[in-house]
């Protein structure tokens, strides 16, 4: 069964947190991501995200 919530639900594994209401994500398979990772991880990862940074200079 899905079940529809707002995005902003997890909106803390995300380096930039910043709000969608208008948008909902299935709770099973976010659910199942945001138990997958550690508790310090965010998306994008920030070792990656300092590579990004790194290269757009």
């Amino acid at each position: 069964m899905k079940v529809k919530v707002i995005s902003d639900f997890f909106n803390g594994i995300f380096t930039v947190r910043q709000p969608h209401p208008d948008l909902y994500v299935d709770y099973n398979i976010w659910n199942k991501i945001n138990m997958g990772l550690h508790e310090e991880y965010t998306l994008p990862d920030q070792t990656l995200l300092s590579l990004l940074l790194e290269e757009g200079k």
